[in-house]
């Protein structure tokens, strides 16, 4: 110690020395590259025998729930048992082959059209009276809360309703809200549902 040196020096050096001697022993045990593609070969090698031992465990296991489900559903006779016995249903399934029929592709209808191309209306009925007094009436108050609304009259069995009506909607999410609002006024209401020729 009288040359100077510093301890840390002492101690740092020969713990880099022992280091260097541990990882030059570890890679003398790492296998090289066609030792480890052998090595990976095996594994997937054994645990495909696994799996296909699994799988045919498990279809033996399998056909033994169905054959017994199977006996104790039909009548108790030794050829019925024999034949259940006898008869693998997985090597019957396994070549089954299923046909599917060919289903026409899905074309969607823009909103507030039919199938056919005919355009869509909603309307609301929201009542129908025998006096045009309180038809007037209903479609004052709905008109006051900021519904369209009409009056039409009908004629049936020779007496004459007024009907009052609140629309038309575009869209059934329209008509569903204008709904919701009457329901809120205490009114209840009868879709209809209108198709309108094309233009």
């Amino acid at each position: 110690m009288a040359s100077g040196t510093p301890r840390w020096v002492w101690i740092f050096t020969p713990l880099v020395a022992v280091s260097f001697a541990g990882f030059l022993l570890y890679l003398t045990t790492v296998p090289a590259g066609d030792d480890i593609d052998k090595i990976t070969d095996g594994i997937m090698q054994n645990a495909k025998a696994v799996k296909e031992n699994l799988s045919n465990q498990a279809k033996q296991s399998l056909n033994a729930e169905v054959q017994k489900a199977i006996k104790e559903k039909l009548p108790d006779s030794e050829t019925v048992k024999k034949a259940v016995e006898n008869y693998e249903f997985f090597e019957i399934l396994e070549n089954k082959e299923i046909q599917v029929e060919e289903v026409p592709e899905y074309k969607s209808t823009p909103k507030g059209f039919d199938d056919k191309g005919n355009k869509i209306q909603y309307r609301l009925k929201t009542g129908a009276f025998a006096e045009l007094e309180r038809a007037d009436r209903l479609k004052a108050q709905l008109t006051l809360n900021g519904f369209n609304t009409q009056v039409e009259s009908v004629d049936v069995n020779g007496k004459t309703w007024y009907r009052v009506f609140t629309g038309p909607f575009a869209n059934r999410s329209q008509m569903n809200k204008a709904q919701d609002q009457l329901v809120q006024m205490g009114i209840n209401s009868v879709e209809i549902k209108q198709t309108l020729p094309k233009e």
